[in-house]
């Protein structure tokens, strides 16, 4: 399989760079909707792990129409180039639009797939051979910019084909386990959410209940759990009361608590040490310090800090208490926290719940937020305060008894997939730059199986 590689200039590359539309059809901000025939790519669209598409905007088809180009194809590569410069994302048949344009800020990059392998080019842009080339060529400090002219001036390798193929196929196939796994994440914490809100926002079981009662006031409470659509187990529904009480904060089941965070949740806000004392070498234990360090649901290794004064232990919440107020995360390992971080934990040690329980309470997170002059922010005080509905004993227990395994499979989920990226991260550069080839792979496949 191995071949002859070949090293040649971008713009002497089997693939065209495409630039966006510009000039006086370019979009302007009335152009924009929430939904409609075209998504237009902006910045926060292209990230450093590919697309995010929280945020979108989109034009109409007429708008569309005029556009002569910047128009995506299936298996284009887009690359961000002003502001954040660098961000590689690969357009396949997993993206669910079929129109799709990128901004002035971006370029396209389209392979001739009979002599360059679209994904191999892709690699290639995600690799640090590529990161190394774009840092020496980008200009300008306030707002950094990469120019085609420079883009087109970059080295790439270029191996024979069938190479290109199975260096694509490897690596691909690790990333194809690593986004599997984050579809189940999200899958299993969508079930465990959905349930959190039936059961402690939406108080289904105790309207289900509380209807037969009406139709049924001799019924006992194991009578009515058995014939109230619940979908829950008997003795699960069994824990739920049939009735409601009034509270300040509204009706709330019967028997449960009107309360507060601090009545419930150990509270430890995070305070953070000396600089002198923070290192990116892996002395001491990792340090968070705010949003930064958050990732979907685990915190992001980067910074590490030799004389901690507050701590998270395994399993905490973690909340963003300053700029902005109310991400969630959970430590997956001990750790300090800086003043941008809370960790939280229900008095009973119930983790999951506790996780939960700080999603469910973004709505007043989000109040301190839009409070701040000139950033958001939350105090302990404040924080202990917010008002929390204190569900019975017996209903928290078997909610855990039911998250808890979700949430373990997830955090399982999640270290494959860390190793996964490490594996992957480490074969890169040396598979794209010929250091490794694929034929060296398969013999050292041979050696240990």
């Amino acid at each position: 399989m191995a071949g002859e590689w070949t090293t040649v200039t971008l713009s002497d590359a089997p693939m065209e760079i495409i630039d966006g539309d510009r000039g006086t059809n370019y979009p302007k901000q009335q152009d924009f909707a929430q939904s409609g025939h075209c998504l237009f790519l902006n910045a926060g669209n292209v990230t450093t792990t590919g697309f995010n598409f929280s945020d979108c905007a989109f034009i109409s088809a007429e708008k569309d129409s005029k556009l002569r180009k910047g128009k995506l194809m299936r298996h284009d590569i887009v690359l961000t180039t002003r502001g954040t410069v660098g961000n590689v994302a690969y357009y396949d048949e997993s993206v669910p639009y079929d129109h799709i344009r990128i901004n002035s800020g971006m370029v396209i990059f389209r392979a001739q797939p009979r002599k360059l392998h679209p994904r191999f080019l892709y690699l290639f842009l995600k690799s640090f051979l590529f990161r190394c080339q774009v840092e020496s060529l980008r200009t300008g400090s306030a707002q950094p910019q990469l120019p085609i002219r420079d883009i087109n001036r970059i080295d790439i390798p270029i191996p024979p084909l069938s190479e290109q193929q199975a260096i694509a196929h490897i690596l691909g196939t690790l990333d194809d386990k690593i986004e599997l796994n984050r579809q189940m994440n999200k899958t299993l914490e969508e079930m465990a959410r959905a349930i959190f809100k039936s059961w402690f926002v939406d108080f289904d079981p105790v309207h289900a209940k509380a209807a037969v009662r009406r139709e049924h006031p001799d019924w006992t409470n194991a009578q009515i759990s058995r014939v109230a659509h619940l979908n829950l187990k008997p003795e699960i529904a069994e824990l739920f009361p049939d009735s409601f009480d009034d509270s300040e904060l509204g009706k709330i089941p019967k028997g449960w608590k009107d309360s507060t965070v601090g009545q419930n949740f150990r509270l430890t806000m995070g305070q953070s040490p000396p600089g002198s004392t923070y290192n990116e070498n892996g002395e001491g234990i990792p340090f968070y310090q705010g949003r930064s360090d958050f990732g979907c649901r685990f915190p992001s290794r980067r910074v590490f800090c030799t004389a901690p004064t507050r701590f998270a232990e395994p399993g905490d919440t973690l909340v963003s208490v300053r700029a902005p107020v109310g991400d969630v995360n959970i430590a997956n390992e001990r750790c300090a926290v800086g003043r941008g971080v809370a960790a939280i934990l229900h008095c009973n040690g119930n983790k999951s719940f506790t996780y939960y329980s700080m999603k469910h309470l973004k709505d007043y997170f989000d109040k301190f937020e839009a409070e701040g002059t000139v950033f958001g922010s939350i105090n302990k005080s404040d924080f202990e305060n917010l008002p929390f509905t204190m569900p019975s004993s017996d209903v928290l227990e078997s909610f855990e008894r039911i998250a808890s395994p979700l949430d373990n499979r997830i955090k399982t989920n999640e270290c494959e997939s860390n190793n996964l990226s490490a594996t992957r991260d480490a074969l890169l550069p040396k598979l794209i730059s010929g250091e490794l080839r694929v034929v060296d792979l398969e013999k050292m496949e041979e050696r240990y199986t």
